[in-house]
């Protein structure tokens, strides 16, 4: 008689080497593109909205102006992101993507979408649908409780 044993409970020292494990899968992801590790998440804010001014979109990636600067600088001198006179304000700009900038988006997305797609290819719709909604709860609590 075969029995089966119980997985052992989560630990927060199992849990913690899962998410480093997996912080290192999705660098490696990036690999193969040339963009920088920090450069999609802008691209991909500003793929979502029509403008923004760089402090909504450091506001909105929860990261300091000056870092937002930096990957801004870099994405225009490779003209992905340009920046425009904001009517509201003399003062400021505001930032959109180009569509060569779109166009970088779309692909880099499509091909981490492809992986991702690729190691679930083997689970259920029901544990996809419970890794998305527990990834989801984890990021909204993890963001609440560091802010």
């Amino acid at each position: 008689m075969t029995t089966t044993e119980a997985p052992p409970p989560a630990s927060d020292e199992a849990i913690l080497v899962a998410l480093m494990q997996l912080g290192r899968q999705m660098r490696r992801l990036h690999h193969g593109d040339d963009l920088e590790i920090g450069a999609l998440p802008v691209l991909h804010v500003l793929g979502r909205t029509t403008t923004l001014r760089l402090s909504d979109l450091a506001a909105k990636l929860e990261l300091d102006a000056s870092t937002i600067s930096r990957h801004i600088r870099q994405l225009e001198d490779r003209g992905f992101v340009q920046r425009t006179d904001d009517p509201d304000d003399r003062r400021a700009t505001r930032l959109a993507l180009t569509d060569e900038g779109r166009k970088k988006c779309q692909k880099a997305m499509e091909c981490r979408r492809t992986r991702v797609n690729e190691a679930l290819e083997d689970w259920s719709k029901s544990d996809r649908a419970d890794l998305q909604r527990l990834l989801i709860r984890f990021a909204d609590d993890l963001a609440t409780r560091t802010t």
